[in-house]
């Protein structure tokens, strides 16, 4: 089992789905399109777990708990979103609200239908991860409502659960997003953008995807539960920057062979480690100073 190669593969589907966010297209044909991507991805990654096994308990648990869930999520989130677009009334504002906050509410309660299951899962838990995320592994006294086991040898007692949780959370988010805009208007959004004061990223954008894959890859955002494509779309979005594919962009970085592929990092630690130690410096003379 190979982990590294299923992280790039489930960044590189999320980069190419992120793809279509903002483009013109049907909401049937998202839908199908999307699955198309997911499905192979998932069938071909489920034929080399079944016949290649784990090198280790901790791999399994790591797969069966990050990854397998990484992708089951595109997929819920996209068939999910594809009910909401499809049946979201055409009527009148209040209308449309009320759609919006009758689907929130069934997130919320799906939430706390699993509420043990979904602290594990928020606050990062691990003393039961041995029972959750391995295949002989047993739910144990509190009943997990969610299990689905179409392919004996791929699946674990909560990873199609905690996939729901990162669609769900996903979906919770894009719903909040659209109230935001129906309770406030569009007028009272753009005078509180003015007031905020306008940043542009003046470096070069490679830079930034050493940022963006550095805060994504040690969880720093939403706790973990962020994809590459959504991260680099909000610092595009924040620094008025175009960064592109985030996976062609880290090929840039990977492909640093006879150079730090960390290098614009590592300028910022140094940089910072140069001003700790001048502040250092002149406390010491303060001191000395005052030793006379």
């Amino acid at each position: 089992m190979k982990p590294i190669k299923y992280e790039k593969w489930l960044a590189e589907l999320q980069a190419e789905i992120g793809l279509l966010d903002g483009e013109p297209v049907a909401p049937l044909e998202r839908l199908k399109h999307t699955l198309t991507l997911t499905r192979g991805q998932i069938n071909a990654m489920r034929d080399e777990v079944i016949s290649e096994g784990f090198s280790s308990a901790e791999a399994e648990i790591h797969f069966f708990k990050k990854i397998k869930p990484g992708f089951y999520a595109l997929q819920i989130y996209e068939v999910d979103f594809y009910s909401l677009i499809a049946n979201t009334p055409v009527g009148t504002t209040e209308m449309i609200r009320s759609y919006y906050e009758q689907e929130l509410l069934y997130l919320f309660r799906f939430f706390r239908t699993h509420a043990f299951h979904y602290q594990y899962y928020r606050t990062g838990a691990r003393e039961l991860d041995g029972q959750y995320f391995t295949r002989e592994g047993k739910p144990g006294d509190i009943p997990v409502l969610e299990i689905v086991d179409p392919w004996p040898g791929f699946s674990s007692p909560l990873d199609y659960l905690f996939a729901k949780f990162i669609a769900y959370e996903r979906l919770q988010n894009y719903l909040i997003d659209q109230l935001t805009v129906l309770y406030a208007g569009v007028k009272q959004l753009e005078k509180n953008a003015k007031q905020t004061p306008k940043l542009r990223w003046t470096g070069e954008a490679i830079n930034l995807v050493e940022v963006a894959y550095g805060l994504w890859l040690t969880g720093q955002i939403n706790d973990g539960n962020v994809t590459i494509t959504d991260l680099v779309l909000w610092l595009e979005q924040k620094f008025s920057v175009k960064i592109g594919v985030p996976s062609r962009r880290w090929n840039e970085i990977s492909g640093r062979t006879h150079s730090d592929p960390a290098k614009f990092l590592d300028r910022m630690r140094a940089a910072i480690h140069e001003r700790v130690n001048e502040e250092l410096g002149v406390r010491e003379r303060k001191r000395k100073a005052r030793r006379k």
